[in-house]
C-alpha cells in the first residue's frame, strides 16, 4: 500500500492525507480498500504459483532480436526491359499467345446505369452569393483576417526578485544577455530563446511589458506564476489586416459552399416527394432542375471491361463502395430510393442494361494483347541479359555504388523496389547474387555485407522480447488451466466469477 504512487507526497513518502483523499474519490472506506487489497494479493499469489515458472526463453529472444536488428548492404544493378526494341508479333504468334491467356481477357458482368447525383459541387453553379452577404461575413469574421504583431523575445526567469535585480544590474553594466543567463542560471542560448510570439501567446503579466518595449531594451523584473522575468525584444514583425478585396474570393467560395449544402438538402426533400408520387427519374429531374446522367459499362468493383478502375466518373461514384453495392443490388429497371453518400451528397440510380460475363475475341483485345506480349518478350530478354551478367558479378557491378545499410523491409534503400531488393539480399549469403523481376525491369542484387546488431541495441531488444515471450507463456498457461478446471468441474452459476477468483486477471 505504501508503494502505491497515488498515496505518495512530493517527496515520494507515503501520505495519509493523500491515501484518504484517494479512497474518498473512489467512494471506498479504508475497510473496503483493505478487503479488495487482500483479495488482489490472494489472486496474485495463486497466479504466481501457477504461472510463475513460465519464462520467456532468453536464448530465443536473443535470436529474434539479432534477426530483427540485422542490416545488410548490397550492390544493385537494373537491367531495363527494352520494349521499343521488340519487333511486333506475327499473326500466328499472337494467335498462339491468345489461346494461352484468353481467360485473363474475359469480360466481366457489366452494367449501365442512369442516375441523378445531388452534391454541393453539382448545385454550386446555381448559387449566387449577394454582395451584402460577403460584406456581412467579412465583418463577422474580421478577426480571422488579422495577422497579429509578433516579437522575437529572449528571457531569463529567476526564483526571487533579488536575483533578477542583480542580473539586470550586470546587464546594465555591459554584460551580454547570454553571458548573464549562463553565469546566474546555467542556461544556454537555446534556453533563453522564447521565440517569435504574439501578444496572446504570453502570460498576462508579460504581454504588456513585452509589446510596449523598444527593441534591445531590457524589461523587468516582471513577476508571474513562473518567477521573475527579465526580457528583451530582438525584432518586431508588424501585424497586418487583410482588406475585403484581399479575401473577397475566399469568403465568396465559403459562402457558396455553405449555401450549396443547404440547397442539396432542399433538393433531396423535393426529389423524394416527387418520386414518391410516382414520377419517373426524368420527370423528377426536370421538375427540380437536375439532370439524369449515364454511367456506362462498369463491373461490381467499379472497373471497366479491361479490368481498369473507372476514373473521372460522375461524382467519382464508380469508386464509391456504397454506390456500387446499392446499384448492383437492384433488379433490371429498378429505381433506388434517394441514398446519402459521403460529402453531403445523394444519388438515385436505376439499372438500365446489363451484359453478362463472356469470352472476348482476339480482335477485341488485340491492342492490349500486343502490348502484353511485347512486355513479356522485353522482360524475358532483360532477364537473359541479367542472368548472363550475374555470371561475372565483378564486371557487372563495376562502377556501381554500394548501398547504405538497410533492414529486412527495405528501410534505408532509396529505390522503388526496395522491399524486393531487401528480400533478395537477406535470402542469400554475402557475395551471392540474385535476380529480382519488377514487371518493368530485372534487378541484379549482390549482398555485400551482413551487419550484426550493436550490443546495446541487441541487449535492449532481447530484454523486451524476453518479457513479451514470458507474458505470452504465462497467459497461455493460465488459459489452459482455466480450460482444464472448466472441463473437470461443471460450473453453472457463475463460472466467470470462479475463474477470476482462481486466476484473477489471467482468466479474462
Amino acid at each position: 500500500m505504501a508503494q502505491t504512487q497515488n498515496f505518495k507526497d512530493e517527496l515520494g513518502q507515503f501520505s495519509q492525507t493523500r491515501f484518504r483523499q484517494a479512497l474518498a474519490q473512489a467512494n471506498l472506506s479504508e475497510e473496503d480498500y483493505l478487503r479488495r487489497l487482500d483479495k488482489a494479493l490472494l489472486q496474485e499469489q495463486i497466479d504466481e504459483a501457477i504461472t510463475g515458472g513460465a519464462r520467456g526463453a532468453r536464448e530465443m529472444a536473443g535470436l529474434l532480436a539479432a534477426y530483427q536488428l540485422e542490416t545488410r548492404t548490397a550492390s544493385v544493378k537494373t537491367v531495363k526491359a527494352g520494349i521499343s526494341a521488340v519487333a511486333p508479333p506475327g499473326e500466328d504468334v499472337l494467335s498462339a499467345f491468345y489461346e494461352t491467356v484468353k481467360e485473363g481477357y474475359s469480360a466481366p458482368d457489366l452494367r449501365r446505369f442512369e442516375l441523378i447525383l445531388i452534391s454541393p459541387e453539382t448545385v454550386s453553379e446555381q448559387i449566387t452569393v449577394a454582395d451584402a452577404d460577403i460584406e456581412d461575413a467579412y465583418s463577422r469574421r474580421r478577426a480571422e483576417f488579422v495577422t497579429p504583431e509578433r516579437r522575437q523575445v529572449r528571457q531569463m526567469v529567476f526564483e526571487n526578485q533579488e536575483q533578477a535585480v542583480a542580473a539586470r544590474a550586470e546587464l546594465e553594466a555591459g554584460s551580454s544577455f547570454a553571458a548573464v543567463a549562463e553565469k546566474m542560471l546555467g542556461w544556454t542560448e537555446n534556453d533563453i530563446e522564447l521565440g517569435l510570439v504574439s501578444k496572446d501567446e504570453l502570460a498576462d503579466e508579460l504581454a504588456e511589458p513585452v509589446f510596449s518595449a523598444a527593441t534591445g531594451a531590457v524589461q523587468g523584473p516582471v513577476q508571474s506564476v513562473f518567477g521573475y522575468h527579465l526580457v528583451v525584444v530582438d525584432t518586431v514583425e508588424a501585424g497586418a489586416e487583410a482588406s475585403l478585396a484581399d479575401v473577397r474570393d475566399e469568403i465568396e467560395d465559403t459562402l457558396r459552399g455553405e449555401q450549396a449544402i443547404d440547397r442539396v438538402y432542399d433538393l433531396v426533400a423535393q426529389l423524394e416527394d416527387i418520386m414518391g408520387s410516382g414520377a419517373t427519374m426524368q420527370e423528377a429531374a426536370a421538375r427540380t432542375g437536375l439532370s439524369v446522367s449515364q454511367l456506362y459499362d462498369i463491373d461490381v468493383n467499379g472497373r471497366n471491361i479491361d479490368g481498369a478502375l473507372v476514373t473521372d466518373s460522375i461524382g467519382d461514384l464508380a469508386s464509391d463502395s456504397l454506390f456500387l453495392a446499392q446499384s448492383w443490388a437492384l433488379d433490371m429497371d429498378e429505381v433506388s430510393p434517394v441514398i446519402e453518400t459521403a460529402g453531403n451528397s445523394f444519388f438515385v440510380v436505376k439499372t438500365v442494361a446489363q451484359s453478362p460475363a463472356r469470352e472476348r475475341s482476339l480482335s477485341e483485345v488485340r491492342d492490349r494483347l500486343v502490348a502484353d506480349w511485347t512486355r513479356i518478350q522485353a522482360l524475358a530478354a532483360a532477364k537473359a541479359r541479367a542472368e548472363a551478367e550475374s555470371k561475372a558479378p565483378e564486371k557487372a557491378f563495376a562502377g556501381t555504388q554500394k548501398s547504405p545499410a538497410f533492414n529486412r523491409n527495405g528501410a534505408g534503400l532509396d529505390n522503388e523496389a526496395a522491399s524486393l531488393i531487401a528480400q533478395a539480399a537477406f535470402a542469400q549469403e554475402a557475395g551471392q547474387t540474385q535476380l529480382v523481376e519488377t514487371g518493368e525491369s530485372v534487378i541484379l542484387v549482390r549482398t555485400d555485407e551482413i551487419i550484426a546488431a550493436e550490443d546495446e541495441s541487441l541487449k535492449l531488444l532481447t530484454e523486451q522480447l524476453s518479457i513479451s515471450l514470458g507474458n505470452l507463456a504465462q497467459n497461455d498457461m493460465a488459459a489452459a488451466l482455466v480450460l482444464t478446471f472448466s472441463e473437470m468441474h461443471e460450473l453453472e452459476l457463475n463460472p466467470a466469477g470462479v475463474q477470476q477468483l482462481l486466476l484473477g486477471q489471467s482468466a479474462q
